[in-house]
């Protein structure tokens, strides 16, 4: 059986088709860690601020070690008082597994034979990278953005870590002494919520010193879309700027995002139009396996099939060493 040049199998009396598209879709996919690009606003930052972290061998999931236990021994002493010799515990440990993400791209004999023309094979390959990069792309955003917990097949989403209510990691905030693993929530001293048209900014201002920890400043806040538009309209008569403007000098294209006073605000539509999460990145992190990064493995033939496939690979993981750096406020 005749091969292609990368040792693939090819089909019987279309050879050179065959051969042709394998060498096509490979030229296509020289730079895999940019083929498929998330079209997300949140994916969107961490990548242009190099904030994915990137590791060549991972284990079941990252361990954050977490120094929330005091030590009892310490007190006031004189002379030859007795020390407290008591054994200490220091560390609890959260757990975020990995989540394994693929898409099949396929093509069979009947295609290549019935899109043998020269700029019908180029639309066939066209269509297939479409199909998966559109697919895969969808796919890591939503749960990126979403609330689920990881299972061992999908990865923690940041609307898990953002929800103050649910555990996270393997911790549970309503566990007695784990109290303070959860997220910050904007709301009066007393309890009650801001209102969005009168109280923005005076909720914007009690989250973020409620996320503020020595030198620790959320520096993302996500919004949904009558947050946004408040945020602009503000920024807008204070700058006495166009939010276009401030977008096209941050390079941040057509994403509805800018860049103000040290802070990156973005719309997605994934949250409610009301509901902001206030975000440090120093805490709260993507780690992706720098081996499976949307990654294609070679192409092989169906079992029992007139067909050919290959994979595309993404091992994910999405976790917070610092729950409580981070915080969510929902305006009425």
């Amino acid at each position: 059986m005749a091969v292609s040049s990368t040792g693939v199998p090819l089909f019987s009396g279309v050879e050179d088709i065959d051969d042709m598209f394998i060498a096509t879709m490979d030229e296509m996919d020289k730079d895999v860690t940019d083929l498929i690009d998330i079209h997300d606003p949140f994916w969107k930052y961490i990548k242009e601020k190099n904030l994915i972290e990137y590791r060549d061998s991972i284990g079941n999931y990252v361990p954050v070690r977490l120094m929330d236990k005091p030590n009892s021994t310490v007190k006031d002493f004189s002379h030859y008082d007795d020390v407290d010799n008591t054994p200490q515990d220091a560390l609890s440990e959260a757990k975020f597994a990995y989540g394994h993400i693929v898409g099949t791209q396929m093509y069979s004999r009947e295609e290549l034979t019935k899109n043998s023309g020269k700029e019908q094979l180029i639309d066939l390959v066209e269509l297939k990278r479409e199909q998966l990069e559109t697919s895969m792309s969808n796919h890591f955003a939503t749960r990126l953005m979403g609330s689920q917990d990881a299972d061992g097949r999908m990865f923690t989403g940041l609307g898990r870590i953002m929800d103050p209510t649910v555990a996270c990691g393997g911790i549970d905030p309503a566990t007695p002494g784990y109290g303070y693993w959860k997220p910050q929530v904007g709301v009066k001293t007393g309890g009650g919520s801001y209102a969005l048209a009168t109280e923005m900014r005076a909720g914007m201002r009690r989250l973020t010193r409620l996320c503020t920890y020595q030198a620790e400043v959320p520096n993302v806040l996500l919004c949904g879309e009558d947050l946004y538009d408040a945020h602009q309209a503000w920024a807008e008569e204070k700058l006495q700027l166009r939010i276009g403007d401030i977008k096209d000098s941050a390079g941040w294209g057509d994403y509805e995002m800018f860049d103000f006073n040290g802070r990156t605000i973005m719309y997605s539509q994934a949250m409610p139009a009301k509901t902001g999460w206030l975000l440090n990145m120093k805490r709260t992190k993507v780690r992706i396996h720098r081996g499976t990064n949307f990654t294609f493995e070679s192409w092989q033939m169906l079992p029992s099939k007139v067909a050919k496939k290959r994979d595309c690979l993404t091992y994910a993981a999405v976790y917070t060493k610092r729950r409580n750096a981070n915080g969510v406020i929902t305006f009425t």
